[in-house]
């Protein structure tokens, strides 16, 4: 059963679970990280392009940490076939990588930017807030303060009115 009244409680977050956090968004960070370094290995020095055998491998290591039981010795096992997981979803992303190169090489720096911006955002929402009404809020909000930075720098540039107005109303709604 699902308990969805436990999703809209606003008590204080326990320590305990501030630390599970940290530990989550650490490992989301290091997947992140993993699978960036597989797509560069595919992509840039096309020294692993396996194709099917990479989604196979991680299909495997997925069902792998399902299976394996979650307790304080096999957490670095468990750990591992996460990382493994990943960088293999990264090798695996490649030939899809390489196509977005071939259409303008701007998008993949961009997607992982805003990538690690929104998870940053995210992770620091969650390991500072003392309430979960603002573990909710404080991702989003941060998310949308950071777009509106960006925006606001590379309007500078571009000198557009409909950015700045496009900004202007996405602040009073912030």
């Amino acid at each position: 059963k699902i308990n969805f009244d436990a999703l809209l409680k606003c008590s204080h977050i326990t320590p305990s679970t501030q630390q599970h956090l940290k530990k989550v968004y650490a490992s989301f960070a290091l997947c992140m990280f993993v699978a960036a370094a597989g797509a560069y290995v595919h992509v840039v020095t096309h020294f692993l392009q396996a194709g099917l055998l990479s989604a196979l491998g991680s299909l495997g290591l997925m069902i792998w940490l399902m299976t394996t039981p979650h307790s304080h010795e096999t957490e670095q096992k468990r750990l591992g076939l996460l990382a493994g997981f990943a960088f293999l979803t990264g090798v695996g992303l490649g030939p899809a990588l390489e196509l977005c190169i071939a259409i303008n090489p701007s998008i993949l720096p961009t997607a992982f930017m805003g990538t690690a911006m929104i998870f940053t955002c995210f992770t620091l929402s969650a390991l500072y807030a003392r309430r979960r009404s603002y573990l909710f809020l404080g991702g989003v909000l941060m998310s949308a303060m950071s777009l509106m930075l960006l925006s606001s720098l590379g309007n500078l540039f571009f000198g557009s009115i409909w950015l700045f107005q496009a900004n202007l109303y996405v602040g009073l709604v912030v």
